[in-house]
């Protein structure tokens, strides 16, 4: 197949843009995703694309783009615009795209800011010949993916006015395919006593003591969850305890603590059935509550099938063999499977890079995802 993308230099220009502006969300202490918004706004109006803001939180807005025949079925490209922190970054400003012999650097390079500058130029290519499509397209660059998703879940309202029909959520998978991925469910655990001074600790209740037993029952946990029979990995859950906080110095007995537990969902669970395990262990401390930050269900892909063959039909026919995963890490594309759309998961760069102090995309990656994107639009016929 004669693929109208010959190198990757469009690509990396662009990403460089993309990665020159901080999007960290406000979660990690940045400003969010509003210049970034602003960035692809204009960028599609230069190129004469039509496009709208759907505002998901208070000045956060995302950006949808829809080309092509509004009678036949519609793939959705998605791609976040926020990323994580930058404290710690080894070398350089995470804010500038830096070269490295094969390897591109920067905060967002790999998670998500490649897909997203893949999907513009697809974007872009077929805007100037829409006649080729064989489905209708979509785009959105979407906010808030790396705290609670509110951005995928807001523009899942709109499958019908768009005609979804399939959707890709923009993360790094080397070009593969994710069709199944774990859930997820956050939980800020806390536990409570009596305060009172370190020389008479009798006097008071310690929460931190509460807090050390309930994180060696959440071990207890995980170690059970390893033994559970699974007939595939992706289908066993995990906990995890990320961070405890409580008191206030040397001479003081606490009385509050808290506890950020993270339990990843297999494929075979419910968040309610994991959240009562949890509250089971709360009980057994007096004055201790669980409080749900968030849950979200595995990606469990029972109808992307007929997608999936399709897309790696479409990457044989530009001479690319793509592989199809199944991952632990959560992303936008339960948001849209939610909402009754198939979705997968595609895109280029490599996931192990995702969230480093030296986060970077290696020179290729895009280029074969614009190849294999562009095959399937065209139908995946060589056209």
């Amino acid at each position: 197949m004669k693929s109208d993308f010959q190198d990757e230099n469009a690509g990396l220009e662009l990403l460089g843009q993309l990665v020159g502006i901080n999007s960290v969300n406000p979660v990690f202490g940045g400003p969010g995703e509003r210049e970034l918004s602003e960035f692809v706004c204009g960028w599609l109006a230069d190129r004469g694309i039509a496009y709208e803001v759907q505002e998901a939180l208070p000045g956060r807005c995302n950006v949808v783009a829809r080309i092509g025949p509004a009678d036949k079925p519609t793939l959705l490209l998605e791609a976040h615009m926020d990323t994580v922190g930058v404290e710690g970054w080894a070398e350089g400003s995470p804010f500038e795209l830096r070269e490295e012999g094969e390897r591109f650097y920067g905060r967002g390079s790999c998670d998500t800011k490649a897909s997203l500058a893949t999907f513009m130029l697809v974007l872009e290519r077929f805007s100037r010949r829409e006649e080729e499509l064989a489905f209708g397209l979509a785009f959105a660059a979407t906010v808030d993916e790396e705290s609670e998703q509110e951005g995928a879940f807001c523009l899942a309202k709109k499958k019908e006015e768009l005609g979804l029909s399939f959707a890709i959520t923009g993360e790094p998978t080397c070009s593969d395919v994710i069709a199944r991925h774990k859930g997820v469910g956050r939980y800020l655990l806390t536990t409570m006593g009596r305060a009172a001074h370190a020389s008479t600790p009798e006097l008071g209740e310690n929460a931190i003591y509460k807090a050390a037993r309930i994180c060696q029952s959440l071990e207890a946990l995980e170690e059970e969850l390893k033994a559970r029979p699974r007939e595939r990995e992706i289908e066993r859950g995990t906990v995890s305890v990320g961070l405890v906080k409580g008191g206030i110095g040397f001479n003081v007995v606490p009385d509050s603590c808290q506890i950020d537990v993270d339990r990843r969902l297999g494929t075979s669970e419910t968040a309610d059935a994991a959240r009562a395990e949890l509250e089971a262990i709360c009980r057994k401390e007096e004055g201790s509550q669980l409080k749900t930050f968030l849950e979200r269900p595995p990606l469990r892909g029972e109808t992307s099938a007929d997608f999936v063959a399709r897309l790696r039909t479409a990457a044989r026919a530009a001479d690319i063999e793509i592989g199809e995963r199944e991952v632990p890490y959560m992303t936008n594309a339960v948001c849209y499977e939610a909402a009754g759309i198939p979705a997968v998961v595609f895109g280029p760069g490599d996931i192990a890079q995702a969230h480093k102090n030296d986060e970077f995309i290696e020179r290729g990656q895009m280029l074969r995802s614009l190849r294999i994107l562009e095959s399937f639009l065209l139908g995946g016929s060589g056209r």
